[in-house]
């Protein structure tokens, strides 16, 4: 730190929780200083924070993400009776200011549960990861089934014989990005992966599509604002186990489909891969690791 200040009776106050560590300090600096001050603790950013924020003490990830400014004491120098407003600001000797501190992911994520395939991202943003647990259903057509102990038993109409597919909500969210890859993202809604994304298969995953938000992030030289965008990803996964028999004999083998494949009740039954007229998935394919590339003018 550069700045002079000094630190308040009572502080620092730390928690321990399931968001992480968090931490609290109390401390004055001259009025004149605490925007200097105040610049200095955040670096380059606010909430999101920057490379250059400072840290808690002897804790490296522990960084400043808000600091808030009051005077100390309330007792204003030189103050006029019934000033406009939109004057000026009161003058104080000096400022008490309130720090928080909490945990700041490094730039560049590393997801080892989700396997090969994680996307890279520009070291000057940041990338989180989160996932929900759902299901589809899908009724069989009763035609098809029969009752193991009694196969010339009809089944009745009552009788849904239901199919609960697995779905998993992956949620990728990018934030300070500069140049959002909007035509990327444009044509890769409604596709599914081409290759291997997030240790998941091909055509596991449905691009449902993103939530973007404007985002503060630093000040200029001139003190004027700078602004990015949170981009919200929502993946969706349907992994379908299914055992298939070779052809030529052997072992059954385990298989893995999605969303491509479909379930076929007549002429064998099992799950089969549906195209359209030109030999296409009925989902088209894309590279999901466009959407993770900041546009170039």
């Amino acid at each position: 730190m550069t700045q002079c200040f000094k630190e308040l009776a009572g502080s620092p106050e730390e928690h321990w929780g399931p968001e992480g560590f968090r931490a609290t300090r109390q401390i004055v600096v001259p009025w004149a200083n605490r925007n200097a001050m105040a610049l200095e603790l955040r670096g380059s950013g606010y909430e999101f924070s920057g490379p250059d924020q400072t840290q808690y003490p002897d804790a490296e990830f522990i960084k400043a993400v808000r600091v808030k400014s009051a005077p100390w004491v309330n007792s204003p120098k030189n103050q006029g009776a019934f000033n406009e407003i939109a004057s000026e600001l009161q003058t104080y000797d000096f400022a008490h200011m309130t720090i928080e501190y909490e945990l700041v992911p490094t730039p560049t994520l590393e997801f080892p549960l989700l396997g090969d395939g994680t996307p890279t991202v520009d070291p000057e943003t940041f990338l989180t990861y989160s996932m929900d647990f759902g299901g589809d259903f899908m009724t069989l057509p009763k035609q098809f089934l029969v009752w193991e102990n009694d196969p010339l038993a009809p089944i009745p109409e009552e009788v849904k014989a239901t199919l609960r597919l697995p779905i998993i909500e992956h949620r990728l969210s990018w934030s300070r990005v500069s140049s959002p890859p909007w035509e990327a993202i444009r044509k890769t809604i409604g596709l599914v992966n081409n290759g291997v994304f997030i240790g998941l298969g091909e055509e596991e995953l449905l691009f449902e599509g993103c939530r973007a938000m404007k985002e503060f992030i630093t000040l200029d030289e001139l003190q004027a604002p700078e602004y990015g965008w949170k981009l919200d990803y929502l993946f969706r996964q349907r992994t379908i186990q299914a055992w298939e028999v070779p052809e030529e004999g052997g072992p059954e083998r385990r298989i893995t489909h999605g969303w491509n494949h479909f379930w076929k009740p007549i002429g064998g039954q099992g799950w089969d891969r549906i195209i359209n007229a030109f030999s296409q998935g009925m989902y088209g394919t894309a590279d999901f690791n466009l959407l993770f590339n900041q546009a170039t003018e």
